[in-house]
């Protein structure tokens, strides 16, 4: 359960000589204590949101919220209010939001961009909802058995394909944007399709499949010699294995 709400915390004290108090008539001295309200979430203070002021008359000991300030009395405190300054905790919740995102941001510039990423981006952008025996015989017939056996609802005509073999590797990438409206118990059996094919492909034996199959936006499924997830949000950096080690790119 999140406790949030408001408080406040005395911010400054002055002294406004020679006003008259209303409840006395003594031309004596107000003391008027200011206060700072802020918005607190489990008690740590977020940021400030407004001001009170209470005047107290030295000479009865009458206060007198600032809703009941007399005209005379309010503009002297107007005149004054400035006196009292706000402590920099009232601010604590968002200053540290704020320092966290500032953080987060220079470590998402400086941080070391993966060169294999950019390769795996470019195959992405190659995959075509056509394949063709000549061009890539092995995305046409996963597509020729997703075409046979996936549901239209999920719009097999709209999937997209490319498979690419490097020495001992191969990559087989499938977009299928309506994948998120597929329960994720099932989202296994389009690596199960995938791999039907794969796996009887004399040009794959022996090769290290890196397999992704990605919804609309991002890479929901992913089966590597060492990794397998099904997620909506599966680490596309799982296939940069394919492409050789990280050291040789950065030579």
């Amino acid at each position: 359960m999140i406790i949030f709400g408001t408080r406040a915390s005395n911010i400054g004290n002055f002294d406004v000589p020679k006003s008259k108090c209303e409840y006395c008539e003594m031309e004596s001295t107000q003391r008027i204590s200011v206060f700072g309200k802020y918005a607190h979430i489990f008690w740590i203070p977020f940021f400030p949101i407004g001001k009170k002021a209470i005047a107290e008359c030295t000479h009865c000991k009458r206060t007198v919220e600032q809703k009941e300030f007399s005209t005379k009395l309010n503009q002297l405190y107007q005149e004054n209010k400035s006196k009292a300054k706000r402590p920099f905790w009232h601010w604590l919740g968002l200053g540290t939001i704020g320092s966290l995102i500032a953080l987060i941001t220079i470590i998402a510039i400086t941080a070391e961009e993966d060169p294999r990423s950019k390769l795996l981006d470019n195959d992405l952008n190659r995959m075509t909802s056509s394949p063709t025996m000549e061009s890539d015989s092995i995305s046409f017939k996963i597509k020729q058995l997703f075409d046979s056996i996936v549901a239209d609802e999920i719009n097999p005509d709209d999937f997209e394909y490319l498979t690419k073999i490097q020495g001992s590797k191969a990559l087989i990438l499938v977009k299928m944007p309506k994948l998120k409206k597929v329960e994720k118990s099932e989202r296994s059996e389009a690596l199960d399709i995938i791999e039907i094919i794969t796996n009887n492909q004399d040009d794959l034996k022996g090769k290290e499949k890196y397999i992704g199959v990605s919804g609309a936006i991002s890479m929901m499924l992913i089966k590597t010699p060492t990794y397998e997830k099904n997620s909506r949000l599966a680490l596309t950096s799982e296939l940069f294995e394919f492409y050789g080690p990280k050291a040789e790119f950065l030579k």
